[in-house]
């Protein structure tokens, strides 16, 4: 017999020891993600569709993984849009998949190297004891580019 209210639920998970059934405010508080923000990942098909008892969702503790890899997902820069084909490409050997995260490693690898160079920038402007970077003669900070086209105003200073 299936379980009616949330007492008879978590009396039929203890009897079969399943672990407990969480709340949407619950999965919020513990992964960080805001109920409004489970309920989109729910509607544009991140999450699957929970059981809902007395009109309530109600997930079950792989959710919590399922947006821990959202979440990182996100902070190497996959769109949503990105990460549901990642989720949803189940062809064998995941050729989508893995043509979508080279292509990640190769944007990651650049804004690496690109922020390598900017923290040897700033490195070198502590080290500089000059007035100003415009009157600096010690030769620490890298050569001003030249000016791109026509428009010599719109030339970067640093």
């Amino acid at each position: 017999m299936a379980p009616v209210n949330d007492l008879e639920l978590t009396l039929s998970q203890a009897r079969t020891r399943e672990p407990p059934m969480l709340t949407i405010g619950e999965v919020a508080r513990r992964s960080g993600v805001a109920a409004t923000t489970l309920r989109y990942y729910e509607q544009i098909g991140l999450l699957p569709a929970p059981i809902r008892l007395g009109g309530q969702r109600r997930y079950d503790e792989a959710v919590l993984s399922r947006l821990e890899v959202i979440a990182l997902c996100k902070t190497a820069g996959f769109a949503l849009d990105e990460i549901q084909r990642l989720f949803a490409d189940d062809a064998p050997g995941r050729p989508a998949s893995r043509a979508l995260a080279r292509a990640k490693l190769a944007q990651i690898d650049a804004q690496l190297e690109s922020l390598a160079r900017a923290r040897a920038v700033i490195e070198w402007g502590m080290r500089c004891t000059c007035p100003s970077i415009d009157a600096c003669t010690c030769g620490i900070h890298p050569t001003r580019p030249a000016p791109v086209g026509p428009d010599v105003r719109s030339a970067r200073r640093f």
